[in-house]
């Protein structure tokens, strides 16, 4: 009785190889995703820690006309709302004194003088102005989900926690750099999110951002993050965030809207900012980006060589697809977790061109550098 046996080239062997090792390393990512996506909901505690909510605002006078009466008629009984006015030649004056008028738990104060670190001088000047344990830091266009937002947000803040990453949701705003901002927000939260389950929690952005007051005074501010501007946040939370004393708030109850219109160069900026923040990472959490990235570039090239010299190319391909449909159902539902609807396929796409848009980006980085150099 004849049986057949399968055989296979030496460049169909590697090739099968790779693509394995990639699958794997890909599904141990998405299964982090999924823990972090599928997580029970985090239930308001009877103990409600004392909260600052935090704002430094240059000419957003109308803006902060929307923005603050939400945020101070939140359902929670220990906050503040503190404003700093960062040097505004608009009337926001006049704005906060009718606020502060209507609102005993707004404070306000100003910085009147330009420095060379303008943004780590007013986040400095509202933290010392706070008299909370907690600081959450928000943006003078921001919208809140409802009055429970605060609540809702501080059962993240935990006796043992330190520090609490928030989603930032981007559907509110308008102009020709809304999607690409979305996009590259949305893929961010996918990437860095899930690196909590590693050790690894990772700052997505500096808005609906939270920790506690006495570590900026414990380690003497943003004394060590000043050669990252407009970074000083993301790099002060990251040098103390680990997995014990960190929380990731996944959920449209704690996320926080922007509104307000965003053009190309807005996507821009926050990605050479992202760009420029990795380069400040520890080698484990670069390590854990570049894995991923490598992972998926292997698989894929992988996938292309086998379905062209590999007789079980339809094998082949349904182990690809189980891995792309699993992914893309993720996403869905983590789309639907944050509120953040509609930008799933678009964010499918850009994720799987992200290698070569992060090395365009890098690339331009790179080059803007050595003539400031000559310069």
């Amino acid at each position: 009785m004849l049986t057949d046996t399968l055989t296979f080239s030496l460049v169909e062997l590697i090739g099968m190889a790779v693509l394995a090792i990639g699958t794997l390393i890909q599904l141990v990512y998405l299964i982090s995703l999924a823990s972090l996506i599928f997580r029970k909901k985090q239930q308001p505690s009877s103990e409600k820690p004392s909260v600052s909510l935090i704002i430094t605002s240059r000419n957003y006078a109308e803006e902060l006309k929307e923005t603050l009466p939400p945020l101070l008629e939140q359902n929670y009984p220990n906050y503040e709302v503190i404003v700093v006015d960062d040097c505004s030649t608009d009337h926001t004056d006049a704005v906060l004194r009718v606020m502060k008028s209507k609102y005993p738990q707004l404070k306000t104060t100003i910085v009147k003088q330009e420095t060379d670190f303008a943004n780590a001088l007013a986040l400095t000047v509202g933290i010392r102005a706070a008299d909370n344990d907690w600081l959450i830091f928000l943006d003078p266009q921001v919208v809140v989900p409802g009055m429970g937002w605060l609540e809702a947000y501080s059962s993240y803040l935990e006796p043992v926690k330190d520090i609490v990453f928030g989603y930032v949701n981007y559907s509110r705003t308008s102009g020709y750099g809304k999607w690409w901002t979305r996009i590259e927000n949305f893929t961010l939260a996918l990437r860095y999110g899930p690196a909590w389950f590693f050790g690894l929690p990772m700052p997505i952005s500096n808005i609906n951002l939270a920790y506690r007051r006495k570590y900026f005074l414990e380690k003497r501010g943003f004394a060590a993050q000043l050669d990252t501007p407009f970074g000083e946040n993301e790099m002060f939370v990251n040098k103390l965030s680990r997995k014990k004393n960190s929380a990731v708030a996944f959920g449209a109850a704690t996320s926080v809207g922007i509104s307000g219109p965003l053009m190309y160069y807005d996507w821009m900026n926050l990605k050479k900012k992202h760009l420029l923040l990795r380069r400040k990472f520890s080698v484990s959490q670069r390590f854990y980006l570049s894995l991923d990235t490598v992972s998926r570039i292997l698989t894929d090239v992988a996938l292309l060589v086998l379905l062209v010299i590999s007789p079980y190319r339809f094998w082949i391909l349904g182990i690809w697809a189980f891995r792309f449909l699993l992914e893309f159902i993720l996403m869905i539902v983590a789309s639907n977790r944050l509120g953040d609807k509609g930008l799933v396929l678009r964010s499918f796409l850009y994720r799987t061109c992200l290698p070569l848009i992060n090395g365009w980006m890098s690339w331009r980085q790179h080059i803007a550098a050595e003539r400031k150099k000559w310069k």
